[in-house]
């Protein structure tokens, strides 16, 4: 029985191999792609910074600078306006003048030596543009109550016209350089006259105000309409005390006119005021370009000092 027996053959297991395979990268989104293409390496933000600093910013504020000094040589040579030498306007006009110059050398003395002292030379130039943008809100008449302590400003002019003493050298000023010769040897012949083009000393101190509701023989005689009544305001408050009216200062003769009208010294007043009023948007305008510019001349220069 045991030589029959047959032997059945036992099947061995066949090693199972497993094969892990591992996640391929997931390919990075087009946002991603984009965003990062679009930052600037940090080698390519230095060498723009270092162009600011060096030429672009520093080109641009001196260039801006020239505008001081052609507005300074044009102070010192432009004329005068007439009777404004007895305010010491000249004199006034010469410091605008050389203060231009002054801020001129020193917006180019601290971009020469930005490098060396940057602060020292931001401090000062920040000291000095606020300076000339205070003065020139003055000149503009922005500020009424520091105007008062700046000559040729708004409210500094019409103290000066209000004071009885100025004022009649001012007036006798006026009338020595002929203001209303022309209305007198020369009238028009077309009435009404158009006050619109004439200048402001020749239409308050040569013509009675248009409120006087007068009407013109010629451009120096004027009468009151007979239908209608006296002006409404006959007298006006000034200091305490009644001062008579601009049309009850009118008079028909020469050497009289409106020159103590209160429309003659303000038609002076705006003749002599536009320059300066000129002078002081100028200042503003150039004082805050320059702040800007300095400011970002010391900004560009510390960047580059950081980075190298």
């Amino acid at each position: 029985m045991a030589d029959n027996a047959q032997v059945v053959p036992v099947e061995e297991p066949t090693a199972t191999t497993i094969t892990t395979t591992e996640p391929e990268p997931e390919p990075k989104s087009a946002a991603k792609m984009e965003s990062q293409s679009d930052k600037p390496p940090v080698g390519t933000l230095v060498t723009i910074v270092n162009i600011l600093a060096a030429g672009v910013l520093p080109i641009f504020t001196f260039v801006l600078s020239l505008t001081l000094l052609g507005y300074a040589v044009w102070l010192l040579y432009m004329r005068s306006y007439d009777c404004e030498d007895i305010l010491g306007l000249p004199r006034v006009q010469t410091l605008a003048s050389v203060g231009l110059l002054a801020v001129f050398v020193v917006s180019n003395a601290t971009l020469f030596l930005r490098r060396k002292f940057p602060m020292p030379a931001l401090v000062v130039m920040v000291v000095v543009l606020l300076l000339m943008l205070f003065i020139g809100l003055a000149y503009a008449g922005v500020n009424e109550m520091q105007s008062r302590r700046f000559p040729a400003t708004g409210t500094w002019f019409k103290l000066k016209v209000m004071d009885d003493v100025n004022w009649n050298n001012i007036k006798s000023c006026i009338y020595d350089k002929g203001a209303c010769n022309e209305a007198i040897y020369g009238s028009p012949l077309q009435k009404p006259y158009n006050r619109r083009k004439m200048s402001p000393i020749k239409n308050g101190c040569c013509m009675p105000p248009e409120t006087c509701n007068m009407d013109a023989l010629n451009a120096t005689f004027w009468y009151r309409r007979k239908d209608e009544g006296p002006p409404v305001e006959t007298t006006v408050m000034y200091g305490g005390r009644m001062r008579m009216s601009d049309c009850e200062m009118w008079r028909n003769d020469w050497s009289i006119l409106c020159y103590d009208c209160r429309s003659c010294k303000f038609g002076f007043v705006r003749s002599v005021r536009r320059k300066w009023w000129q002078l002081g948007i100028f200042l503003i305008v150039i004082s805050i370009l320059l702040l800007i510019s300095h400011l970002l001349i010391f900004l560009a220069t510390f960047w580059e000092r950081f980075k190298g």
